[in-house]
C-alpha cells in the first residue's frame, strides 16, 4: 500500500507555510525592533512628546492598515487565481523590506515605522488569499490540522522575530543587522510562493468596486447570511485584541512592573510565542474527525485562570530580585519559572482556542464568496486588535501599575468561555459541525 507524506511535507501544504511563516517573522523583527528600541532609547521617535506614548500607535499601525485595506484585499483573492496572488503580494513584501532597511540603516525611525503600516498593507493582501486558499488545498477534515500547523509557523516564527528583532536592535551595529534580516526573509517568502499549486479563482467575473463603505457593508452581509460564520469569526477576533493588548504592554511590564531590563521584555514576548505555538500543535492533533469546539471553550477557560495568575504573582517575582531583574531571575529563581509556566501555559491554551473557530469559518464560508469572508475575518480582528493595542495609554499615561493588564485579559477570557459555555446549552448542535466530513469540490 502506497503512503501519501505527511500534510506537512506536500506541496499543497508547504510552501504556503513557509510564505506565510517567513513573512511573520519579518514583519515582527520589524516590529519588535520598534517596540523594544523606541522605549529603550535606541530608535527617536520624535512626533511623540515622550517615548512610551509611542508604543501603543506602533502597536496600532498593522492592524490599522488591515483595517483599511482588507475590503479591497477580499475581491482580488475572490477574483484572482491563488497562486498568482501569492507570488505577487509576496514579491511586494521584498520592495518593503528594502525601504524599511534603508530606512533603519540610515536612522529614519519616522519612516521605519511608516514601513510597519506598510506592512500591514501588505498583510491585508498575503492573508485572505492564504485563508481562502486552504480549503481549496486541504480535505475539510484536514482544516483543523492545517490550522494548527500554520498556527505553530506563525508563533514559532513571531517568537523567532521577537528574538532576533529585539536582541539585534540593541546591538551597535543592530540597525544594519535588522535591515539585512528583513530583506532576506522576505525574499526566502517569495521563493517559497513561487512553488504554490495553481487555483481557480473563487468569482473570477467579479467586478471590483473600490467603494469602501459599501464593501464594508457587503461584507457585514455575507457573514451575517452564511450559516454559522459569525460566532466563530467573532471568536478569532476577540484573540486578536487579546493578545495585542498583551505584546503591547508586555514591555512595560517588564520594565515597570518587574523592573527588568530589554533582554527580559523581548524574553516574555517570546513565551507567550513559544506557548501559542505549542497549543497550535497540539490543536493540530486533536482534530481528527471532530471539530474541536469543544477544546476551545475548556481552553479559554483555563488561559483566563492562568492570566490572574500571572497579575498576583508578579509583585513576588519582582521582590525576588536583589536589584534589576534580569535573565538569569527569570529562568532561574522559583517566582521567575513559575512566571515563565504561566507566560508559556495561557498562550498555550490560547492556541488551542483559535485553531478550532479558525477552521469553521473556512468550512461554512460559501466557495464563491471565500476570500471576502476571510477578508471580513481579516478586517474584525484589525478592529479588534486597535483598542487592544491603544487600550494602553491607560497605563502609559498614568500611575498605574501595567500588571493590571493581566487581571482585564483574565477577565475577558473567562467571559468568552461563560458565553461559549451557554451557546453550548442553548444550543448543542452548535459544537457539531455537520460539514466536517465534506471534500472540496475537485
Amino acid at each position: 500500500m502506497t503512503h501519501s507524506p505527511p500534510l506537512f511535507a506536500q506541496r499543497r501544504f508547504w510552501p504556503m507555510w513557509v510564505a506565510l511563516s517567513f513573512g511573520t517573522f519579518s514583519d515582527n523583527v520589524l516590529r519588535q525592533s520598534l517596540l523594544i528600541g523606541v522605549p529603550y532609547g535606541v530608535i527617536d521617535a520624535p512626533a511623540f512628546d515622550k517615548p512610551d506614548n509611542a508604543m501603543p500607535f506602533i502597536g496600532a499601525l498593522l492592524p490599522i492598515a488591515i483595517m483599511v485595506f482588507s475590503p479591497l484585499s477580499g475581491q482580488l483573492a475572490d477574483k484572482y487565481e491563488t497562486s498568482m496572488m501569492f507570488r505577487r503580494t509576496k514579491f511586494a513584501e521584498i520592495i518593503l523590506m528594502l525601504i524599511a532597511a534603508a530606512a533603519f540603516m540610515s536612522g529614519g525611525g519616522v519612516l521605519a515605522i511608516a514601513m510597519l503600516f506598510a506592512m500591514g498593507a501588505q498583510s491585508a493582501f498575503f492573508s485572505p488569499v492564504r485563508t481562502s486558499a486552504m480549503p481549496k488545498y486541504l480535505a475539510a477534515d484536514e482544516l483543523v490540522r492545517g490550522n494548527g500547523l500554520c498556527n505553530a509557523g506563525l508563533y514559532s516564527f513571531i517568537l523567532i522575530g521577537y528574538m532576533v528583532g529585539g536582541a539585534l536592535i540593541v546591538r551597535e551595529d543592530g540597525r544594519m543587522l535588522v535591515g539585512a534580516v528583513l530583506v532576506s526573509a522576505s525574499t526566502i517568502g517569495w521563493l517559497a510562493a513561487l512553488r504554490t499549486l495553481r487555483a481557480a479563482p473563487n468569482d473570477p467575473d467579479l467586478k471590483i468596486d473600490f467603494n469602501w463603505f459599501a464593501q464594508i457593508a457587503r461584507m457585514a452581509g455575507f457573514v451575517k447570511s452564511s450559516r454559522g460564520v459569525a460566532p466563530p469569526l467573532f471568536g478569532v477576533a476577540v484573540f486578536f485584541l487579546l493578545s495585542t493588548a498583551v505584546t503591547v504592554i508586555t514591555p512595560l511590564y517588564a520594565r515597570d512592573s518587574l523592573q527588568a531590563d530589554a533582554y527580559v521584555a523581548t524574553a516574555l514576548n517570546g513565551l507567550f510565542a513559544i506557548g501559542a505555538g505549542i497549543g497550535a500543535i497540539f490543536a493540530a492533533g486533536l482534530a481528527r474527525g471532530r471539530s474541536g469546539l469543544g477544546f476551545s471553550t475548556g481552553s479559554v477557560f483555563l488561559a483566563g485562570i492562568f492570566a490572574f495568575l500571572v497579575a498576583l504573582l508578579t509583585p513576588v517575582a519582582a521582590g525576588s530580585k536583589a536589584d534589576v531583574f534580569t535573565i538569569r531571575d527569570l529562568f532561574m529563581t522559583a517566582p521567575g519559572l513559575l512566571l515563565v509556566f504561566l507566560f508559556i501555559g495561557t498562550s498555550a491554551l490560547m492556541g488551542v482556542y483559535i485553531a478550532p473557530l479558525q477552521a469553521a469559518v473556512q468550512r461554512r464560508a460559501p466557495a464563491p464568496i471565500r476570500a471576502r469572508i476571510m477578508a471580513a475575518g481579516v478586517f474584525a480582528n484589525a478592529i479588534f486588535a486597535i483598542p487592544g493595542s491603544l487600550s494602553t495609554f491607560v497605563i502609559t499615561n498614568s500611575d498605574a501599575d501595567p500588571a493590571l493588564a493581566f487581571y482585564g485579559v483574565a477577565a475577558a477570557m473567562l467571559a468568552i468561555s461563560a458565553l461559549m459555555l451557554h451557546r453550548r446549552r442553548t444550543l448543542p448542535e452548535g459544537l457539531y459541525d455537520e460539514m466536517l466530513r465534506k471534500r472540496p469540490a475537485d
